[in-house]
């Protein structure tokens, strides 16, 4: 900002100080110099009155040193004489050199000013981009520039966009504006330029928000009587609303390619599941059609072992649509966050045990080694999800590995990440061709099968995917890794129960 300008009466005042001192020192010195020099005296303080006042003020200043030296100086003394020509002449120069100096010094304290006002409004812009850059929310944007607009220039600021557009964009009706003003902001909305309406006592400008198709929105100052904006004001205000609505259009374009990334996310998820499902649907469904049918063929001679093979295979067909169903509902519902814990205390070998159980036909004569120690301690875990993890773990070991090479469940107790904390690690671990170490991570993501799995398999994607979620769901950790020997190893943690009831002894399954 620039120094506040000298008043006129101020001016006069310090004029007529230099007047005297000029007097003053001129009569000190008066026995020592020529009349020349006393003129030199004057002049010298003519100049200093011209270097700091304005033209008035100076050539006033000049006028009444030239009589005061006329007065007091050149003989006679103490009466106003008529000048002589070199008299005259060294006048008219005072006066001149005051004029000049004055008119020099007004045009540098313009520049001055104009170079504080430019670097001002640098700064305002500067950081008004700065409080932009850091916005996500239009509201956000919105709030910043009405904090910058109304300390720049000491008004109250509206500013109308998003949810304030009305029919065709137009602005609609809004807090602390009148009909008239909203019509004003309408028709500066319109015509694409600013709308300037002035009353006593009172200003306000409408200065269209212009994005680079279209505005996006109103930018409305309302002026008080003590200020009113000038050019230079008006062309801060429209940089300022190019500068808000340029941030307006970046969150906005924002916005919609975030939504348009979602609706892709959504289709593709919405493709892949489709594919999976009624591939993996169709062919249990072809097995139970083909075996119900021949069963319900009376024409059929079919002795007992072979209904009993047709039976088994359309159990075996339904579980394993069961199966496919349940891991799309719990993929559903652990993906929506509606997923509720409720926990117990459990046994590791009880859970075991009854997932093994559940595969005991389709174990056959696979050999099933279990490492769980008998001093284990308890688990604080959903028993369903839990089993869920484990019926997933076993049933891609089932699909992944040949029929002759066995099943690994091991556990062991550990130290978990917080003080104080206990968790139960369990391994799962098969003797099939394992996961490559690149997708280790990949499989626990919806829909991904490993590139060593068979298209036909009838996996569909999302076990491992429902395994990581019900582990995390517990505070637990899970990963993939590879077994010494070769296969698959999927290793997760679970929390240790604080309550410890009495363990009863469990019969351990057969190998």
């Amino acid at each position: 900002m620039s120094a506040r300008k000298p008043s006129e009466a101020q001016g006069i005042a310090w004029g007529l100080c230099s007047v005297l001192a000029s007097a003053l020192i001129s009569h000190l010195v008066r026995p020592y110099a020529e009349l020349t020099d006393l003129i030199m005296i004057h002049l010298l303080g003519v100049v200093l009155i011209a270097m700091r006042f304005s033209m008035a003020v100076s050539l006033a200043t000049a006028v009444v040193s030239i009589l005061s030296f006329d007065f007091l100086f050149i003989p006679p003394a103490w009466i106003f004489n008529s000048p002589d020509l070199k008299s005259a002449v060294t006048f008219i120069v005072m006066i001149i050199v005051a004029g000049v100096i004055s008119k020099l010094n007004e045009s540098l304290r313009r520049e001055q000013a104009a170079a504080q006002r430019s670097e001002a409004t640098t700064l305002s812009l500067y950081r008004l981009a700065q409080d932009l850059s850091s916005a996500v929310r239009v509201d956000q944007l919105v709030a910043s520039a009405v904090s910058h607009l109304e300390r720049t220039f000491d008004a109250r600021v509206q500013v109308l966009v998003g949810d304030a557009a009305g029919s065709q964009g137009a602005p609609t009706l809004a807090p602390g504006l009148s009909e008239r003003d909203l019509a004003d902001a309408r028709q500066a909305w319109s015509r694409s330029e600013a709308v300037v309406k002035t009353a006593p006592g009172s200003g306000k400008i409408f200065q269209p928000l212009l994005g680079s198709h279209r505005p996006v929105g109103i930018l409305v100052l309302c002026f008080g009587v003590e200020h009113r904006p000038d050019d230079d004001d008006r062309r801060l205000i429209v940089a300022f609303a190019t500068q808000l609505a340029s941030a307006i259009e970046r969150i906005s374009l924002g916005s919609a390619v975030q939504h348009a990334q979602v609706q892709i996310e959504t289709e593709r998820t919405r493709n892949a599941l489709l594919s999976t499902v009624s591939h993996d649907l169709k062919t249990p469904l072809s097995a139970i059609i083909a075996a119900g049918t021949t069963l319900a063929n009376e024409e059929s001679q079919l002795d007992r072992a072979t209904r009993t093979t047709l039976t088994h295979t359309i159990v075996e067909a339904a579980e394993r649509l069961d199966g496919l169903v349940t891991n799309l509902l719990s993929a559903t519902r652990m993906e929506s966050g509606t997923i509720v814990l409720t926990k117990s205390v459990e046994a590791l070998d009880e859970l075991v045990g009854a997932v093994l159980s559940h595969f005991a036909e389709r174990l056959g004569g696979r050999g099933v080694k279990l490492d769980i120690p008998a001093d284990l301690p308890l688990l604080s875990v959903d028993p369903k999800l839990i089993e869920l993890v484990l019926i997933n773990l076993v049933e891609n070991a089932l699909r992944y590995t040949p029929e002759d090479t066995a099943l690994y469940v091991s556990a062991r107790a550990a130290e978990g990440e917080g003080e104080g904390e206990g968790v139960v690690v369990v391994q799962v671990a098969d003797e099939g061709a394992g996961i490559a170490e690149a997708e280790r991570e990949k499989v626990f993501e919806k829909f991904f099968r490993g590139s060593l799995a068979r298209s036909n398999d009838g996996g569909a994607g999302l076990g491992l995917m429902i395994c990581r979620a019900a582990v995390r769901a517990h505070g637990g950790r899970i990963a993939a890794k590879g077994r010494l020997g070769g296969g698959a190893c999927i290793e997760f943690s679970l929390p240790i129960a604080e309550e410890r009831p009495a363990r009863h002894e469990i019969t351990e399954h057969p190998a």
